[in-house]
C-alpha cells in the first residue's frame, strides 16, 4: 500500500533544511513500492527513494517523485545457542533494532548504538563506529532491482562494502527493501580508546549492553542530537594517504595515522586536520562547524542546503591548501536548485 500525496511537500532530512518534492508518496510494502515505480517509469518522472534522511544534503528541489520508504518489520531466528539471524525492514529505525536485539540478550551492533537512520540506509555507506563496521555482521541485503523489476538477494560479498561504500552508493538501480545480520556470536569490540575509557570510567565488565551504554554517553557527550539540532552525523570521511603522503603530512603536522588495507596504506583523522586548520567552533551565517566535533557540520536554524555545502567545500579547499589532502564528503548529496 501507499499513502499519495499530490502537492509539493517537504521531504524529510536530519540536517533540515528546506527541500521540496514535486510529489511524495509513503511507501509501507514491496507491492506499493513496486506500483510506484511502475507508475513513475508510465509518466516519465525521476524517482528519489529516502528513508529517514539521516546521511542527505538536499538542494532545494528534488524533481519528480519521492519515495519514502517505510518497510517494517524485524524477525528473530536463532541459530544455535548464542547464534540469530536477524531480518530487519528497511523502513525500520536503526537504534531500535539495535535495542530490540540488546533487549534480547543479541551481541553484535551494541557499537553501533544511536546512529541516526533507517535500517535500509545502513548497508548504503557500511555505517560503522567506534571498532565496528556494519559488514562484519551482514548475510544479506535484499534489492528491489529497478532494470528487472525483480526481488534479488545480495550476499556480504556482492555489497562491495568499503570504508563508507557500498554497491548501492555507487548505485541507485538497487532498492534496499530488508536486511539480514548474523548476530551474537559476534566477538566484543571494546578497544577503540573513547569506549574503553567509559568503560573503566563507569567501572564495568564489557559487555554487549555495557558497550552500548558506554557508546550512547559517549555520542550523546560529542555529538548533537539531530531531533534538536540539524546535522547529518559526520560530514567528511577519514582520508587514506600512502605511507609517502602520510609522512609529508607529519612534516606539516603532528597527526596519529592507523595503518589501513593491509598497511598499504595510512587512515588519518579528518577531525584533526580541521581542527588544526582553525574550523572547529567557525560559523557562516546559519551554519557551524560542531564545537565539540569538528566531523560534523550543523544548521543552526534556517540553513539552506546551498549554504551547507558552501562551507564545507571551503573547509576541503583550505584543508588542501594547507596540507595537500583531500577530504571527501560522506552524505549523499541530492537536488536541484528551485526553479
Amino acid at each position: 500500500m501507499t499513502e499519495r500525496r499530490r502537492t509539493a511537500r517537504q521531504v524529510p532530512n536530519t540536517l533540515g533544511v528546506p527541500c521540496l518534492a514535486d510529489e511524495v508518496r509513503v511507501v509501507t510494502s514491496i507491492e506499493g513500492l513496486t506500483e510506484s515505480l511502475d507508475e513513475a517509469d508510465r509518466r516519465g518522472l525521476p524517482v528519489t527513494v529516502v528513508a529517514g534522511g539521516s546521511n542527505l544534503v538536499l538542494r532545494s528541489r528534488l524533481p519528480g517523485l519521492v519515495l519514502l520508504l517505510s518497510i517494517r518489520g524485524i524477525q528473530f531466528e536463532r541459530l544455535g545457542a548464542n547464534r540469530w539471524r536477524v531480518t530487519a525492514g528497511a523502513g525500520e529505525n536503526w537504534h531500535a533494532l539495535v535495542c530490540a536485539t540488546l533487549e534480547r540478550g543479541i551481541g553484535g551492533l551494541e557499537n553501533l548504538a544511536l546512529i541516526p537512520g533507517s535500517v535500509g540506509a545502513a548497508p548504503v555507506q557500511n555505517i560503522g563506529a567506534y571498532g565496528r563496521e556494519l559488514a562484519e555482521v551482514v548475510e544479506s541485503v535484499r534489492v528491489l532491482d529497478r532494470a528487472t523489476g525483480e526481488l534479488r538477494t545480495h550476499t556480504a560479498d556482492a555489497c562491495g562494502f568499503g570504508y563508507r561504500e557500498s554497491v548501492f552508493k555507487r548505485s541507485a538501480d538497487r532498492i534496499i527493501v530488508a536486511v539480514t545480520l548474523v548476530l551474537g556470536d559476534v566477538p566484543l569490540a571494546a578497544e577503540y580508546p573513547d569506549v574503553k575509557d567509559e568503560l573503566q570510567r563507569l567501572g564495568v565488565v564489557p559487555s554487549p549492553r555495557a558497550v552500548a551504554d558506554a557508546v550512547m554517553r559517549v555520542r550523546r557527550r560529542k555529538l548533537p542530537d539531530p531531533g534538536r539540532i540539524g546535522n547529518v552525523g559526520s560530514f567528511f570521511k577519514n582520508p587514506f594517504l600512502t605511507p609517502a603522503e602520510y609522512d609529508q603530512l607529519r612534516s606539516r603536522l603532528a597527526i596519529d595515522g592507523y595503518p589501513a588495507d593491509g598497511q598499504v596504506r595510512v587512515k588519518v583523522p579528518a577531525a584533526r586536520l580541521i581542527d588544526a586548520a582553525g574550523w572547529k567552533g567557525a560559523a557562516e551565517g546559519p551554519v557551524q562547524v560542531w564545537p565539540r566535533q569538528p566531523l560534523v557540520l550543523v544548521n543552526r536554524g534556517g540553513a539552506t542546503g546551498a549554504q551547507v555545502l558552501a562551507l564545507a567545500e571551503r573547509i576541503r579547499a583550505d584543508i588542501a591548501t594547507k596540507y595537500d589532502v583531500g577530504l571527501a564528503l560522506e552524505p549523499t548529496v541530492l537536488g536541484v536548485p528551485y526553479g
